[in-house]
């Protein structure tokens, strides 16, 4: 799991390719809280979650979108059936960075509006929840 650049980094850990195969250690599922997707093919090896808000123009909501739904970032798709299932929940008031409780009053970082939303916040942890779940087993509540 990952989150921002950390969540690039959980995509690239599991997007069939050099850097997953150059791993000894796999993965059973993947999470990413608003990744930066451009430049993913999303044929990634193990179950994939995108979390991410419908107003992040900072890591792009629109290339999370192509990924998901089998494109790279030049109009490509990937073969039906190719790679394991990736899932993208977006949250339609949401902006990057929609889990930083600090962030109650929005700020502007590099020109993106980054701010907490609580509501977003609380259904991405009860989708990580379930997506956890379903795919490496129980998740004790917390």
């Amino acid at each position: 799991m990952g989150f921002a650049a950390g969540a690039w980094q959980t995509l690239s850990a599991v997007e069939r390719g050099a850097i997953e195969q150059a791993s000894g250690s796999k993965f059973r599922a993947a999470a990413a809280f608003y990744p930066p997707c451009l430049g993913f093919k999303g044929i990634m090896t193990v179950p994939t979650l995108i979390l991410i808000g419908e107003r992040d123009d900072f890591a792009g909501v629109d290339a999370c979108r192509k990924m998901a739904a089998g494109e790279d970032d030049i109009g490509i798709s990937r073969q039906k059936g190719e790679g394991a299932p990736v899932r993208l929940i977006t949250y339609p008031e949401a902006y990057f960075g929609f889990d930083l409780s600090t962030l109650t009053t929005a700020i502007w970082y590099r020109g993106h509006r980054v701010e907490f939303n609580k509501s977003a916040t609380d259904q991405s942890s009860e989708a990580l929840r379930e997506f956890l779940n379903s795919t490496v087993g129980p998740v004790a509540n917390q």
